[in-house]
């Protein structure tokens, strides 16, 4: 949901922007659609485009199909927005690689009328070089009764290249080489030759000739404890460098055992300048130094690693050199080899296809490993396999994704992973979390582009031997036209008036109203949710709504303690909004603000009982003497009346005195004092002396 919320902010956002503006750079780069990839055609369609979600990597997708003499370059809704058809109409043999000046280097089958007893699978004997505009600039074979290119090539980053071939050993040589004869019925291949692998740099030149500026073989670094005659008799437990000549481990392996190693995946690391390579038959893959000369890697020392052309790690089946047993296995049938690239998720670490054939339950895994690396050298205990025992990432599908041949896997700049299930013609792309978010089944078999509704299986199928995704930023891609055509595949389209991409979803070529709103995919806010239902009337989807706020207080609906009011206003701090509060009482006294007298202060409190707060009263004065509570000496009595001037209030004072003449009473307000007497006395001679006058006159 918080996807779709900011996919909107950011529609909004560009709205607004000015139509005309200057790019930061003048390339021209076609871009996937803004809306990215969204379709589920699992229930519609058999071939193209199956699933996608926005969460895949962008790019453009390069895959060969095994049946088809053209390369295709698609986008992520499965259109094609180019081809290389091969200019010597050769099916692939089995590899395709585009390259940054846009060429496209492809191995070619030469087909089974070629010379020599090379019959395996994966067969190839030449290499084209394409151009973007499918013009030959280069081929070159590689296939005689002595040798033939196989599988994969891989370019190199000084526009060499390197491949695979099979080199032909005579029966003489191999009974030199201490294999076993054929009257060893027990462990006897059926039949006497073999064909080690080899791998050779090959410099391009001109357009059909080259130069071979490397090589490498197997067969100068094996090992046998079969004839202790034999030059390389050894235990091959103690040396892990070296492949065991006798040791096959493919049940009817292919060609009667001739195919001894069937290596079918190369990769180059530019950094350690070495090669990794992957060996179907004996379920494992090879890292050897690089840096060597050719007479150097014939032998065991030189170059980087100072061993020559030894075999420096190897990993998935110790029980081909004698360090375990066929439960210490955990590569089966495997492909596809690869060091994944710096600044990539799990980088330097090697990814492989784990076919998985052999398995006590069939099933294709692609897993990472993190190899014991030392410099230029890999570790390994004097008695154990080399390592990891644990696996750093892995992915599979159960039953449900197995592939018994070909297919590959590369990691993506965002950590996800492109799968190839080769039988199947299957792509699918995994999030690192494992989550499918991209799968296309190839549309092309033997008979042609095939139609909706078509069974992959049907007549040779539609297998694909491995694929690539390339950015739009890719140097092959700037500057190029890359829109997009039509699927590939045939099918049927009930809209074909409209554009429906990205809004056709089950793939009938309508825009979808997927969410079934009433608003079609391409106009909707809120993919996945009603559009009309906007509780906050904010015109933002409720689904796609980050805050469904009615009052505008910033506080979620659903959290709202005092709907339709602003829950930040509490200005008594009682935790009840203002506008839910029965009193707002700030100052606690029980009375409401708008009736409080004292604010801020409790109105109940009036000790002088004025009627004034104490906490508004400029005194409080409780016996009402004229002075406060907190100076009062006599509390209860007028402290200004102090007969005897000795600062202690009369009502308080013990005892009061008259002009400092030593007379006390027992009560300061007796009417018996000297003064009130006196008064009296004349008072009595007044009356008396008024009435004499009267009785007189």
């Amino acid at each position: 949901m918080k996807t779709k919320a900011l996919t909107l902010v950011f529609i909004i956002f560009v709205s607004i922007l000015p139509v005309e503006f200057t790019s930061l750079s003048d390339l021209k780069v076609y871009e996937s659609t803004n809306y990215g990839c969204n379709a589920d055609r699992n229930e519609t369609w058999t071939v193209g485009l199956i699933y996608c979600t926005d969460e895949m990597q962008e790019g453009y997708t390069l895959f060969s199909p095994m049946a088809s003499n053209t390369s295709y370059l698609i986008d992520e809704f499965g259109r094609e927005v180019h081809h290389w058809i091969s200019p010597g109409d050769h099916r692939p043999g089995l590899s395709a690689y585009l390259l940054d000046n846009g060429s496209l280097l492809r191995t070619a089958n030469l087909g089974p009328n070629q010379p020599g007893e090379f019959t395996g699978g994966g067969s190839a004997g030449k290499v084209e070089m394409i151009s973007w505009d499918g013009v030959l600039e280069w081929s070159w074979s590689y296939s005689t009764e002595m040798y033939r290119s196989h599988h994969d090539i891989e370019p190199l980053p000084n526009g060499n290249l390197l491949m695979i071939a099979w080199e032909y050993r005579s029966e003489s040589e191999a009974a030199e080489a201490g294999k076993y004869p054929q009257d060893d019925s027990s462990r006897a291949v059926t039949t006497s030759s073999v064909w080690p692998d080899k791998i050779i740099e090959v410099k391009p030149i001109g357009l059909d000739d080259a130069e071979i500026v490397w090589e490498w073989t197997f067969w100068d670094h094996i090992i046998q404890d079969y004839d202790s005659s034999k030059a390389n008799f050894g235990i091959v437990s103690e040396h892990p460098e070296l492949l065991d000549v006798n040791y096959i481990d493919a049940a009817g392996s292919a060609s009667g055992g001739r195919d001894w190693l069937h290596c079918n995946g190369i990769d180059y690391n530019e950094n350690l300048d070495q090669i990794a390579i992957s060996c179907k038959n004996t379920n494992e893959i090879y890292i050897i130094d690089h840096s060597t000369t050719t007479e150097e890697a014939a032998g065991h020392s030189g170059g980087n690693s100072g061993k020559g052309g030894d075999i420096l790690y190897r990993y998935g089946n110790p029980e081909s050199y004698q360090r375990g047993g066929p439960e210490d296995q955990v590569l089966f049938a495997q492909h596809d080899v690869q060091w994944i690239k710096d600044g990539y998720p799990d980088a330097g670490k090697l990814m492989i296809f784990n076919n998985g054939k052999g398995r006590d339950i069939q099933y294709s895994s692609v897993d990472v490993i993190e190899t014991p690396i030392e410099g230029y050298n890999y570790y390994i205990d004097k008695e154990e396999p080399f390592g990891p025992e644990n696996l750093s990432w892995s992915w599979d599908d159960g039953i449900e994704m197995y592939s018994a041949a070909i297919s590959g896997s590369t990691r993506l700049s965002n950590g996800n992973t492109l799968m190839t299930f080769g039988i199947q013609g299957t792509l699918v792309e995994v999030d690192y979390t494992g989550k499918i978010v991209w799968k296309y089944i190839s549309p092309v078999n033997d008979l042609g582009i095939m139609t909706q509704g078509d069974s992959i299986f049907s007549s040779n199928g539609n297998k694909v031997f491995k694929v690539s995704r390339h950015s739009p930023m890719h140097p092959a891609l700037i500057n190029r036209d890359l829109s997009p055509n039509d699927y590939i595949e045939n099918w049927q389209n009930n809209c074909p008036d409209i554009e429906s991409l990205p809004f056709d979803i089950d793939g009938d070529g309508c825009i979808d109203d997927s969410d079934n709103d009433g608003i079609d995919d391409s106009i909707d806010l809120c993919w996945g949710f009603d559009d009309n239902i906007d509780q906050d009337n904010d015109e933002i989807p409720d689904g796609c709504d980050l805050l469904i706020d009615s009052d505008n207080d910033n506080i979620a609906d659903e959290e709202d303690k005092c709907p339709g009011h602003n829950d930040n206003i509490d200005l008594d701090n009682d935790s009840i909004s203002d506008g839910c509060d029965d009193i707002i009482d700030s100052d606690k006294d029980g009375i409401s603000d708008q009736q409080d007298v004292c604010p801020d202060y409790d109105d109940l409190i009036d000790k002088d009982n004025d009627s004034i707060p104490d906490g508004c009263d400029n005194i409080i004065d409780s016996d009402e003497d004229g002075i406060g509570d907190d100076d009062d000496l006599c509390p209860g009595f007028n402290d200004t009346i102090d007969y005897d001037n000795d600062s202690i209030p009369d009502s308080c004072d013990d005892i009061v005195t008259d002009n400092n003449i030593d007379d006390s009473y027992e009560d300061s307000n007796s009417i018996f004092t000297t003064q009130n007497i006196s008064i009296g006395l004349i008072f009595i001679l007044l009356i008396a002396l008024f009435f004499t006058r009267k009785s007189s006159g």
